[in-house]
């Protein structure tokens, strides 16, 4: 049997995903080239949800059945319960550690956290992360991140 919540999050994915195209649409007289404008972004993420809201809903997965669903339940909320504070966390130690070491360490407590696999795995995931985000938003956005001030305390 096919499954009924990933043939609805299909659905709703697709009309989000209209929803931006439609924003798109409306913000493209606005444009400074086609790729260059308030309108890119939108149909971007557009077209994404679109277009991965048609895959779930004409190929959803198989329905799960869980056995002991309470326990599993149990099981799962003490670790999400940990996740707004260790974004909180995050907040604090972003402006003292800088972008890079705080990026590192909440990515890979994160991945941990919901279970992506051991430590290692966890620390390259989260290095990964950290450098794309780095390359994207710094070196190509030249969005200014914290450097940190417990780095520029130890350069003086």
């Amino acid at each position: 049997m096919k499954s009924v919540a990933d043939r609805s999050a299909g659905v709703l994915a697709i009309l989000a995903g209209c929803l931006s195209l439609r924003e798109a649409y409306r913000l493209y007289p606005y444009h400074v080239s086609l790729l260059g404008g308030d309108h890119v972004f939108p149909a971007f993420i557009g077209g994404g949800l679109a277009l991965a809201g048609i895959w779930l809903a004409l190929f959803p997965g198989e329905a799960v059945r869980q056995d002991g669903g309470e326990q599993a339940i149990r099981r799962f909320l003490p670790k999400t319960g940990l996740i707004p504070l260790l974004l909180l966390i995050y907040t604090f130690l972003l402006p003292w550690a800088g972008y890079p070491a705080a990026t590192s360490l909440a990515a890979a407590l994160l991945f941990r956290l919901l279970g992506t696999g051991r430590w290692w795995r966890c620390a390259v995931y989260a290095l990964l992360l950290t450098a794309g985000l780095y390359l994207i938003f710094i070196e190509w956005l030249h969005t200014p991140f914290p450097a940190g001030t417990v780095w520029q305390s130890s350069r003086r």
